[in-house]
């Protein structure tokens, strides 16, 4: 029931976010206008810490952690615009490369063969808080878009 009522709240926070961030209308597609879209299709794009859905996230998070199939195009400026359900959200840093060794435990593991991990960092200020719904969306720093789309989501600890 907890779960349900997590990813509720997630999916509504997302909604909320979206409709703010585009004076209402909420039909425009990702991708589109001043929206930031998704990530590249073709890089294939997985969170792997912390865990997609998972209820045990760190109050305090360092970094974020993902994998891709290929490389990101050099030079981007890619990252998450974190939203936590008690109102708090920041940009993270754009994406640096990583070894897989420093991903913490318990990690999802990519769903591809010959992964390319990176890690995105949140400022060393910001605390999430125990018992938050968050939602991780695509941001293209690059651009000036509005992030819309959801990559992932999860609950830090109570």
């Amino acid at each position: 029931m907890k779960k349900s009522i997590g990813a509720l709240f997630a999916l509504i926070s997302a909604a909320v976010l979206t409709a703010g961030c585009n004076n209402g209308n909420v039909a425009a597609p990702p991708g589109t206008g001043t929206n930031c879209g998704g990530p590249p299709s073709s890089n294939q794009l997985e969170v792997l810490f912390p865990k997609p859905n998972s209820v045990n996230a760190p109050v305090s998070l360092g970094n974020i952690y993902v994998s891709t199939k290929g490389l990101l195009p050099p030079n981007n400026q890619f990252n998450f615009f974190l939203v936590a359900a008690n109102g708090m959200s920041t940009f993270t840093s754009n994406f640096f490369g990583i070894s897989k060794s420093v991903i913490p435990e318990p990690h999802a593991n990519p769903t591809y063969s010959n992964p390319i991990y990176y890690a995105t960092s949140s400022p060393p200020s910001f605390i999430i808080g125990p018992a938050q719904a968050v939602s991780l969306l695509w941001n293209d720093g690059g651009t000036g878009c509005n992030p819309h789309f959801l990559v992932s989501s999860f609950r830090t600890k109570p």
